[in-house]
């Protein structure tokens, strides 16, 4: 699934190897602790998803809501359907919260390269990133049903894996 990759952790403040460019080595990110507007945008985008799932969020629940909501998205007339960026972002934050909450010391973080900031899971310790909002972003549209438990077991499978050194560098 390519849902993430090691990459060497500067103390330094310079820039990490992109995740999402192995091909192109040249393009760089840092990552930084959330800003007060990042926080705030995640918690919306939690309370959006917690809403929908009558405040219980777990795998099971998110998984059916995904599929649900794919499912209209996908029987609507093309002409017609919304932008579903909204929708990325509120499944990916949960997403995210669901990879945490089974990998002991990630957090969330703002990778920055060239392009605008986006939200990602990174351990303060580990030269790891995860992408889950990239991730619903590029499957949004194709994933299959039971999307989302394959993608928070293979992601905290990996992480866990990775931080515990039982994991080779891809």
């Amino acid at each position: 699934m390519g849902l993430f990759r090691r990459a060497a952790r500067p103390d330094d403040g310079s820039v990490l190897p992109h995740p999402h460019a192995p091909a192109d080595e040249t393009r760089s990110v840092r990552i930084e602790p959330l800003n007060a507007a990042e926080l705030v945008w995640a918690a919306q985008h939690r309370e959006i998803i917690s809403g929908l799932c009558a405040g219980t969020v777990d795998t099971q629940t998110l998984g059916d809501l995904f599929d649900r909501v794919q499912a209209i998205w996908l029987q609507s007339d093309a002409r017609d359907r919304a932008d579903p960026e909204s929708l990325v972002h509120a499944f990916g934050v949960s997403l995210g919260d669901l990879v945490a909450q089974r990998v002991p010391g990630l957090v969330w973080g703002s990778a920055h390269d060239d392009g605008s900031p986006e939200l990602v899971l990174t351990h303060p310790e580990h030269d790891l990133v995860v992408f889950p909002v990239s991730s619903v972003a590029s499957s949004w549209g194709t994933a299959p049903v039971g999307w989302v438990a394959e993608y928070v077991q293979e992601a905290s499978t990996g992480a866990v894996e990775i931080l515990t050194g039982e994991r080779q560098a891809h």
